[in-house]
């Protein structure tokens, strides 16, 4: 198909023979899944973004489980996030037997406020909190970290969204702020190992902790064994063999051939963000003299990393619904998502926690007017033209 006819969706990846034949390569190998270039993947990673320490993962969701996990939340323990995101922002906690409750979000970049954050701190312990870089704008870290000294809870950036962004001077990632920094490498996300994730922190115990948790508890280290007697032989030499599991873990863990993608990609991560932040340029400059249409907002000191372009759109005030505008760009092969639909309504979420329509009203007014257009590396300029005027003409 030519790249005239081609339908756009909202998202995907951008791969070149580079990034294929680094697959091809470590495939002719002995090692194709536990391998020398997984660590050489998390190595470059934390280099990039500034952090002590990265770890590899088999997803975004996994990554944020395994930082539930290293930071003790369990049962009896709370997690608070926002209601604008994947459900895994959520779910991680739900999946260690903590209580989730949610902070509604800003009404200009919309990531969670940390106004009503601290007006629910000062009501009830919170133990971790999960804060979302919305669309890969990063959040009010500074604040935040304010918080976090004042209050007492751990922070994890769901940083999904953001790699290549940067707050103030801290790259996403650098864990200046935080405790720990998740990320995904799903196809539409700024780099992809085609599903994967990572880890960042600056803890040596969290990440310790998090190497064991994500290949099933198991330690291999001589220096930490507990059972010494079934460790090494009569000699004080370690069986070659031996391994202990010493906590409750579970297969997370990235391959050799995914990790090789995931190197070849990450050379390519400040042209990747510097293309996206030019397309996004163009569409400032020509949907923001459309009524109708509110461009995404944005700081001047940080980088924003636009994994999606998201504009708010006043369907009522239009006479569409999103439906049909979504279903007439889709005739002009222009692809749109709904980017998200607040976690707290969905059945799991309401049912449990009996929220309602209403609980977190900027939270869903953003759901009832948000729509993310296309906006990944090799979009010509000829089919930003093309997004460009045919969303003018559908929303008019």
């Amino acid at each position: 198909m030519s790249q005239k006819s081609r339908f756009l969706p909202y998202g995907r990846q951008t791969l070149d023979k580079k990034d294929i034949n680094a697959v091809i390569k470590v495939l002719k190998k002995d090692y194709i899944t536990q391998g020398p270039l997984i660590t050489k993947f998390e190595n470059a990673f934390s280099k990039y973004v500034g952090s002590k320490y990265a770890v590899s993962c088999s997803s975004g969701t996994a990554a944020l489980h395994l930082s539930c996990l290293a930071l003790g939340l369990k049962p009896g323990k709370k997690l608070v996030t926002s209601p604008i995101s994947f459900v895994a922002s959520a779910n991680c906690g739900e999946f260690v037997g903590a209580k989730i409750s949610f902070v509604d979000v800003d009404d200009k970049k919309f990531n969670l406020s940390t106004q009503k954050l601290e007006q629910k701190l000062k009501k009830e312990k919170i133990d971790v909190v999960v804060v979302i870089h919305m669309a890969g704008h990063p959040a009010d870290l500074r604040k935040l970290r304010e918080l976090k000294k004042k209050y007492k809870f751990k922070l994890i950036e769901d940083a999904c969204h953001a790699l290549g962004g940067k707050y103030k001077k801290s790259k996403i990632g650098s864990c200046d702020y935080s405790d720990i920094c998740t990320f995904s490498f799903h196809p539409v996300k700024n780099i992809t190992t085609g599903e994967g994730g990572m880890i960042t922190t600056n803890d040596k115990k969290i990440y310790e902790k998090l190497k064991q948790l994500r290949s099933h508890g198991i330690n291999k280290s001589s220096n930490q064994f507990l059972n010494r007697k079934l460790a090494f032989d009569y000699n004080g030499k370690k069986n070659m063999w031996y391994y202990e599991m010493g906590h409750l873990g579970f297969n997370y863990r990235l391959t050799d051939f995914q990790s090789a993608l995931g190197i070849s990609q990450l050379r390519k991560i400040n042209n990747i963000i510097k293309k996206k932040r030019i397309i996004a340029k163009l569409y400032d400059k020509k949907l923001s003299n459309n009524n109708l249409i509110s461009i995404p907002a944005h700081q001047s000191d940080i980088i924003h990393a636009y994994h999606l372009y998201t504009i708010m759109v006043d369907f009522k005030k239009l006479g569409k619904t999103r439906n049909q505008v979504m279903e007439e760009l889709r005739k002009k092969s222009i692809g749109t998502q709904v980017l998200y639909i607040p976690i707290h309504y969905q059945p799991y979420y309401y049912n449990k926690y009996k929220y309602k329509i209403g609980s977190f009203p900027q939270s869903e007014k953003y759901y009832n007017n948000c729509l993310s257009i296309p906006i990944f590396p090799d979009l010509s300029r000829k089919e930003i033209n093309h997004i460009i005027k045919t969303l003018l003409k559908v929303i008019n």
